[in-house]
């Protein structure tokens, strides 16, 4: 099954998954549930009203990885009743011939992005405005497939923010960004180093995150199956931050005993450079070359886990 991360998986119209990586394990779609669909509505879930509503309502979708050595959602192939694909997202919303507000906004950044040479097919759209589940409190996220089209993106919004014609965050939109997020860093902390990203602006009236997933020759070559192996907090020095906004984000280092530091979670993607040296707290995951690398997120929250630049 052809599947990549930002991709969502839905069973029934009820179970919307999103998916989490693009390793397949015994036929099935390594994914986490998002959102759920009753007479009321959508509903979004955290990761933990997430985790209690499979393992209470559909108990078959717990699965536990021996590729990653961490229990998530596991969808049969046949279980799956529709795909969504960000980049047709995009598409759509480019064809609307009548849009809503927040529709409105994402129509504009795409424009924005073509404008600065971004290819349409490497552009897509996930979350909430491609299960068109949004509201006014929504963001726009936007997917940018392949490394250099994403870097083209992240020019743009550095260079249009500082001739004003791209908004940054408001503080209080950073704010809500942080209190979202609920991650383990202060809320200067975490400015401190959101700030020199630039894959966030406003577009309208509505806050866009941009993401990246690499393609098929640009990616990594990971070294699994993993096993965890305890908790650790290191202190180490960046060597390559080639891969720092992949999915998941990776940073190469210079330590004794672990050769690489990475993040599934959001806050943590490009959050070091080369040269740079990290406090880091997570997981020890040893390789299948016996190598050690330390995993921060366990789950989307990534409480008590962390990466952060040491002055």
């Amino acid at each position: 099954m052809f599947i990549r991360p930002k991709d969502y998986i839905a069973i029934a119209d009820t179970l919307y998954f999103a998916v989490v990586s693009e390793y397949q394990e015994d036929g099935r779609a390594l994914c986490w549930l998002r959102y759920i669909k009753d007479d009321a509505g959508m509903h979004k879930l955290s990761t933990k009203q997430a985790a209690e509503y499979i393992s209470k309502s559909y108990p078959q979708f717990n699965f536990h990885s021996d590729y990653a050595d961490s229990l998530l959602h596991g969808i049969p192939f046949e279980s799956v009743d529709k795909i969504f694909r960000p980049e047709a997202t995009v598409l759509r919303l480019l064809n609307l011939s009548s849009a809503d507000d927040k529709q409105r906004d994402a129509i504009t950044i795409i424009n924005r992005l073509l404008e600065a040479g971004v290819d349409q097919k490497n552009i897509g759209i996930t979350g909430s405005l491609m299960l068109d589940t949004h509201n006014e409190e929504s963001d726009i996220d936007i997917v940018i497939y392949g490394r250099k089209q994403f870097f083209a993106a992240r020019k743009l919004i550095k260079n249009e923010i500082k001739i004003s014609k791209l908004e940054s965050l408001s503080e209080a939109s950073w704010k809500d960004a942080y209190h979202r997020r609920g991650c383990a860093l202060t809320y200067e902390q975490y400015k401190k180093h959101e700030l020199r990203k630039y894959n966030k602006c406003i577009s309208g009236n509505t806050r866009v995150d941009i993401s990246m997933i690499p393609n098929a020759v640009e990616q990594y070559i990971e070294k699994g199956p993993y096993k965890k192996k305890g908790r650790a907090n290191i202190v180490a020095r960046v060597t390559d931050d080639t891969y720092a906004y992949d999915f998941p984000a990776r940073y190469l280092i210079e330590h004794e005993t672990i050769t690489e530091v990475v993040s599934y979670t959001a806050t943590y993607i490009g959050q070091a450079r080369t040269g740079e040296q990290i406090d880091v707290a997570g997981h020890i995951e040893q390789g299948s070359d016996g190598g050690s690398r330390l995993l921060v997120g366990t789950s989307r929250e990534a409480a008590d886990e962390y990466i952060r630049i040491i002055d």
